[in-house]
């Protein structure tokens, strides 16, 4: 290899680094000052959005440990009365789920199921179109929270977020790990992609009530 391909290589992986780096400071940053510790930081009359996650892994019977601190933290700021309704937001399996163990566990006030926010992006852009006046919290690991605001803003939606507990055992290390790589991937949807939906619902159709 000669030096000048060398030097093309280094300087390529150089800005490839600091796109990396920088793209997650960017989004961490969304993150300052909103992410709240206890339900009377989160604004009265707020709207919650619950993010999907798997509560076992695959077949296995397994835990997925992310799934049951968000249903924990969703509970807590729920029993605060501060939420006017709470909205689970995943794929259908995961609104479903997420709706029955919350309401299983005493929660009273409405909860509508969004079954296509199958990712954060389009979890943001359908909280956006069914509520666009309201104050969004987003319920997540606080990793994920970041990305979600971050997004949010970009949206011009109103919103904080109630972190949940970071979890047990490796699947948490591992979506914080996979979030590294899906913070850069959120300026590549939005600055040369157009902000993709990956569900095919468009972003104002689709959610139901939960009974």
């Amino acid at each position: 290899m000669s030096r000048w391909l060398k030097r093309g290589v280094g300087a390529i992986l150089a800005l490839l680094a600091l796109f990396l780096i920088g793209s997650n400071l960017w989004v961490w940053s969304a993150g300052w000052g909103r992410l709240a510790s206890k339900p009377s930081e989160v604004p009265a009359g707020c709207v919650m959005v619950v993010l999907g996650t798997d509560e076992f892994v695959g077949a296995t019977g397994e835990r997925t440990g992310t799934f049951g601190p968000r249903i924990d933290a969703a509970l807590e700021l729920a029993r605060s009365g501060r939420v006017k309704f709470i909205v689970t937001s995943g794929t259908d399996v995961h609104a479903r789920v997420m709706a029955e163990q919350l309401r299983a566990a005493g929660v009273t006030c409405p909860i509508v199921e969004d079954p296509y926010g199958w990712r954060t992006l389009d979890s943001v852009l359908r909280a956006k179109a069914y509520y666009p006046k309201e104050h969004i919290v987003f319920v997540s690991q606080g990793w994920h929270c970041v990305r979600a605001l971050w997004l949010a803003d970009h949206e011009a939606l109103s919103a904080t977020a109630y972190p949940a507990a970071f979890g047990e055992g490796w699947r948490p290390v591992m979506g914080s790990a996979r979030d590294f790589f899906a913070k850069p991937k959120a300026l590549i949807d939005r600055y040369a992609l157009g902000n993709p939906l990956m569900a095919p619902m468009p972003a104002n159709e689709g959610n139901v009530p939960h009974r």
